[in-house]
């Protein structure tokens, strides 16, 4: 199999940001005329930062959009490391107080037992049944050095299970050496049931990974490949230098 995926290159990580952050917002205002609102999953680090940015300044009726993460570390909002905390300094306290955040941290005596709640709260919010979770409009996935993408560390002690494109669960835990703290991650299958997946990255030692990803082989090896080589649904790569 081919990798499945269309590439979009900017002049710079801004503009980029702009084209793709355009895009998003056309896709999110379809699924509310389609079906009266819509679910958004964002990644967390560094690179989202101008895309959260560029979302602000669009006209959207975001009091029918619930964002969520990717992935999370499994750490509370006062945290340094929390995506929550970077989504909400640098998105959600942009936006009107009617939008509404399913976060994927929450307290529980372990990461595992934290799951069920963070998927109840997660349906409650979208209308939907924790046996039939309702279904994303649009993702944006990053992708590390490593090739990792959401919490898919190829280090991690789980990682063939991270990857199983017909994984029944909707959430998964990742623990790996290479991860600061345990992570809560949407599964594979969720990520992909979508109408718009796309994958945002910039800098040309990313670049060459993905390059590598591209050729194919072991997809445990460089996780972006899930992505890549599935034929769910294509994948739009956003990049630039």
């Amino acid at each position: 199999m081919n990798a499945n995926y269309t590439w979009h290159q900017g002049a710079d990580p801004t503009s980029l940001a702009e084209n793709l952050a355009g895009e998003v917002v056309m896709r999110l205002n379809a699924a509310i005329a389609e079906k009266g609102s819509a679910v958004l999953a964002l990644s967390g680090g560094s690179t989202p930062k101008p895309l959260f940015e560029a979302l602000v300044d669009h006209d959207l009726d975001w009091s029918k959009v619930v964002i969520t993460l990717v992935d999370e570390r499994w750490v509370d909002e006062s945290h340094d490391l929390s995506n929550a905390a970077f989504m909400n300094e640098y998105l959600l306290k942009d936006l009107p107080d009617s939008v509404r955040f399913a976060p994927l941290y929450h307290i529980a005596e372990s990461v595992g037992a934290s799951l069920d709640f963070v998927l109840s709260d997660y349906c409650q919010l979208t209308g939907s049944s924790t046996k039939q979770p309702r279904a994303f409009d649009v993702v944006i996935l990053g992708m590390g050095g490593d090739g990792h993408t959401a919490s898919f560390f190829p280090d991690a002690e789980n990682i063939a299970d991270l990857l199983n494109v017909d994984a029944a669960e909707p959430l998964k835990t990742c623990h790996s050496p290479s991860t600061q703290v345990a992570r809560v991650t949407w599964s594979l299958p969720m990520l992909l049931n979508t109408g718009f997946l796309a994958l945002h990255f910039t800098g040309v030692a990313k670049q060459a990974v993905f390059e590598r990803a591209a050729s194919g082989g072991d997809v445990t090896e460089l996780p972006i490949r899930s992505a890549m080589f599935q034929d769910r649904i294509a994948l739009d790569v956003y990049y630039a230098d």
